[in-house]
């Protein structure tokens, strides 16, 4: 592409100028350059045609355009040499002297980056925000996506920049540009809640998130929606629920279930100012923004410097800066020392680290890689990483309960990483609370008389679900359709249990003619007590639906009948109509959609509405060739999380990536593909977690790739496979966008196991519908069967700061050896700890008491709480019994489901 560029300003004059090649940055939506003048900012979009009304919208914008400087709108639009329209420019600002307000909120940063500690500061930035959204909402603008990462301020003025101004709501004389994105946390209560999108709003929207960065910006960077449990009140874990739940703890009046956190300072607040925050964030008569600007304005000349700090200023009698250090300083003084860090504190940036996007760039600048037209540069960027809400009422300084006895049979020991600095001692214990038995036969037959009738009954699947807590844990029992292999089943229900099975049915499915229902990859709805299945036909492995798992009529979601190719008939695929794809599927967190999608389409159903999808689409044409092995879904699903990968037989060129899609307009769209961004593994995609929030994502990986042609046979017959090391590799979304997550040496973090051991894996694709349990059978006598691994079936808790690992297993004659790890992800303090490993072995044959002649499977499980707080870990063994007379032939099942309780320690 010609780095010359045409201008089309409103009144219709043009002129050509040249762009640097090197870009400031470059995002999902465009790259933004440079001119060589260094005069104006051109963003330059990766598909021009994609919004058809885009250049109808900047057009409007230049004919309604803000007066008020700082805001960074356009001033022309841009055409390429054959008069196609390309993008935008915009004035080049300096912003080598600023920073997103994000980093104003932290104090952690604030230091680091050498930003001043002046609340006086942070008073004037708050003045300055409420002028520019004053500016364009007197223009009828709105900005929807109004947040801390999104707005910039001078380091030296402290004068707020808004940018990325292409994405707001813009008002022309005929009609409004929508503007869709928008971030949980800012959205305002009646649209989050009443399911209407935040732009319908309008002022409203705007109003709500001003108030919110507001009162962050006036309260240390405390979210007005934290606080502290009152009355033994169970609270949300995220602020975009407690916004739309009310939970509001700093009005002037009390309220029943939260009471503030023990780190705000909103007693100083000035009664005009708390008035003012308590009408906007607990109704909808909001304070417009020229008003908060003269409030604060107002306010401000009422500010006392502190006599011991020139830094805090406050409006009562008392400094509560000082205040609050002193609360700081007692709790560190009556609890011991804590564990020392995993990794070193945060060394300072160099302060000549420039940011991105409208910048004024000097030779040396790195370009960043998030998705802000105007995100701070890559170094910086690895800053923000550690920037993570406090949860209420937990202090900065993290503490931990005394220690207790760990259990005999559980293996508690953290040992150092070879990636990452783990700390030789141990953080986590797991006690054991309850666990539970059981040695069954669930069908019998002679061997004589065939046609004798048979003994069929339920009992419990191997796989384990993510469950919320330990007396409602959700369990599937099933009548297995064949022999010792159990993985299908004709008949299925749902049971909650409380680890001594004291608990009751909630579904059940019995429909014979259906053939098979898949179990490996089930999923739970807390919400709705409900579970979801694999519907089949022919096979476990060839699925057309997914089943609801209900104890009325039978409900079932349809995703592909062997000719999903003929619902887009207008495309020539070259794959034939009768082709099957394999496929995922998620709930949403609300349990009201369920997602399906394979390497070629996507489809999304209301669970209220089975019988037609909501959202149907064709995905790129370049997966076609990949096997999807994990979906997710977070923000109810306004984004999905798709893993990918591919390989030859035996793992050659084993490759995956990871995407990230964001529901714009009814139809999803790709917003990040991580394996373009820096520090990238072609080796990815093995798993995904994400948390609930869907700011961290842990990516299951392959490192040290070797070819091996000595350790693995088929028929006696040496093969050649590709060999690796399992990994999970961790990811935080920042100002700038997705960041691989760095220690303060710039070492990426990699998750690993305790010793990567000598012996690596074959780096196989997981089965599309999972069977990632299957851990030893009965000929094999030193090997592990199937796709058991570190770095499969792993999972985060919902906050994001624990992570299970996936099960490793090792059989040695009839001994099963299983592992699994805990890790504590604390990224405000950039500490990732390998907190505990829990160990398991188990005989299953001599515990069985069964002859000589039998045959076994055996599986193993693990899953977390929600919390973190708590791990389940199951084994379930697999027996086909030959009797001594060799005339009837018995399979049975023995299981031992253990719950664990992972708690805090001090040193």
């Amino acid at each position: 592409m010609s780095n010359s560029v045409n201008l089309i300003y409103l009144d219709g004059k043009t002129a050509q100028v040249q762009y640097k090649k090197k870009p400031i940055n470059s995002g999902a939506d465009g790259t933004i350059y440079a001119t060589i003048d260094n005069k104006l900012a051109l963003k330059i979009y990766h598909d021009p045609n994609k919004d058809m009304q885009r250049q109808d919208k900047l057009w409007q914008m230049l004919s309604n355009a803000p007066t008020a400087e700082g805001i960074c709108w356009p001033v022309a639009v841009i055409s390429d040499k054959k008069n196609n329209f390309i993008g935008y420019a915009m004035p080049l600002l300096d912003l080598s002297r600023c920073y997103t307000i994000e980093m104003l909120l932290s104090k952690r940063l604030r230091e680091s980056l050498k930003i001043t500690d002046s609340y006086k500061f942070r008073v004037t930035v708050a003045i300055s925000l409420a002028s520019k959204v004053a500016e364009l909402h007197r223009l009828g603008h709105y900005i929807i996506d109004l947040k801390p990462a999104n707005l910039s301020f001078d380091k030296h003025t402290a004068d707020v920049m808004v940018l990325d101004c292409d994405g707001f709501s813009i008002k022309s004389d005929k009609k409004r540009f929508k503007g869709h994105q928008y971030t949980s946390g800012y959205i305002a209560p009646e649209a989050f809640g009443g399911k209407i999108p935040p732009e319908k709003l309008g002022v409203g929207q705007d109003l709500f998130a001003l108030t919110t960065i507001l009162f962050q910006l006036l309260n240390n960077g405390l979210h007005p929606f934290q606080g502290v449990s009152k009355n033994g009140y169970s609270l949300p874990s995220d602020n975009q629920t407690k916004i739309t739940e009310g939970l509001y703890p700093y009005a002037i009046k009390v309220h029943a279930k939260i009471k503030p956190s023990p780190w705000s300072i909103h007693t100083d607040f000035p009664d005009v100012l708390s008035k003012a925050f308590t009408q906007s964030l607990t109704s909808r008569v909001r304070t417009k923004a020229n008003i908060w600007q003269k409030l604060l304005l107002e306010q401000s000349l009422k500010l006392k410097v502190c006599k011991q700090n020139s830094d805090h200023a406050y409006w009562q009698k008392a400094c509560p800066h000082c205040q609050l250090n002193q609360k700081k300083a007692q709790v560190k003084k009556n609890i011991k020392p804590n564990i020392k860090s995993a990794v070193k504190r945060s060394a300072p940036i160099n302060n000549s680290s420039q940011s991105s996007s409208n910048v004024s760039q000097s030779s040396n600048n790195q370009p960043g890689s998030g998705i802000g037209m105007y995100a701070v540069f890559f170094t910086i960027a690895i800053i923000v990483t550690l920037v993570v809400n406090f949860r209420g009422g937990v202090s900065p300084e993290s503490t931990y309960s005394q220690p207790q006895a760990t259990p005999s049979h559980i293996q508690t020991k953290p040992v150092e990483n070879k990636g990452v600095k783990f700390e030789h001692k141990t953080v986590y214990k797991a006690k054991t609370v309850n666990s539970l038995l059981g040695n069954v036969t669930y069908y019998k037959h002679d061997m004589v008389l065939l046609n004798k009738s048979r003994e069929l009954v339920e009992i419990p699947f191997y796989q384990l679900t993510g469950f919320k807590s330990s007396d409602a844990f959700p369990l599937i029992k099933h009548s297995p359709f064949g022999r010792i292999f159990p993985s299908d089943s004709p008949q299925v229900s749902l049971n909650k249990i409380d680890f001594e099975m004291a608990g009751k049915k909630v579904g059940q499915l019995e429909y014979r003619s259906d053939r098979v229902y898949h179990l490996d990859d089930w999923q739970y709805d807390s919400n709705s007590e409900q579970g979801y299945v694999y519907n089949c036909k022919y096979d476990p492995n060839i699925c057309t639906h997914v089943t609801q798992i209900g104890m009325q009529k039978k409900v079932s979601f349809k995703f592909n009948d062997f000719k999903a190719e003929k619902s887009f008939p207008d495309e020539n695929t070259g794959v034939s109509a009768d082709s099957y794809r394999p496929w995922r599927f998620n709930i949403t967190e609300n349990g009201k959609k369920i997602v399906m999608l394979s390497n070629f389409e996507l489809v999304v159903y209301d669970i209220a509405n089975p019988s037609k999808p909501i959202i149907k689409q064709r995905l790129p044409k370049e997966w076609d060739e990949w096997n999807v092995t994990r979906l997710l879904s977070v923000n109810n699903g306004q984004r999905l999380f798709v893993a990918l990968a591919k390989s030859e037989q035996y793992g050659k060129n084993y490759q995956g990536f990871v995407t990230e899609l964001l529901l714009v307009n009814n139809t999803y769209q790709v917003t990040t593909n991580f394996a373009t961004l820096p520090d990238s593994n072609k080796m990815s995609g093995v798993d995904i977690a994400t948390n609930l929030k869907g700011d961290v994502l842990a990516i299951g990986e392959y490192i040290q790739p070797e070819q091996n042609n000595t350790r693995f046979h088929i028929l006696n017959t040496p093969v050649e496979v590709t060999i690796a090391h399992p990994v999970i590799k961790l990811w935080k979304k920042t100002a700038q966008g997705w960041q691989a997550v760095r220690l303060p040496n710039d070492q990426i973090v990699t998750l690993k196991q305790n010793e990567l051991s000598p012996d690596k894996v074959v780096t196989k694709v997981p089965a599309n519908i999972s069977r990632s349990v299957l851990v030893a059978n009965f000929s094999s006598d030193s090997k592990v069967m199937g796709d058991l691994r570190f770095n499969r079936q792993f999972m985060l808790s919902k906050s994001g700061d624990v992570l299970l690992s996936g099960i490793t297993a090792s059989k040695r004659r009839d001994y099963i050896k299983a592992k699994a790890s805990i890790f504590k992800l604390n990224f405000l303090e950039n500490e990732f700890l390998l907190a505990a490993e829990l160990d398991k072995t188990y005989d299953p044959i001599n515990q069985s008491n069964s002859p000589s002649n039998t045959a076994y499977l055996s599986y193993l499980s693990a899953s977390l709480s929600h919390d973190g707080s708590q791990v389940a870990l199951g084994w379930f063994v697999f027996f086909d019994v030959l009797s001594k007379s060799s005339k009837t032939r018995f399979e049975k099942q023995r299981y031992q489901l253990e719950l664990l309780n992972v708690e805090a320690m001090k040193e």
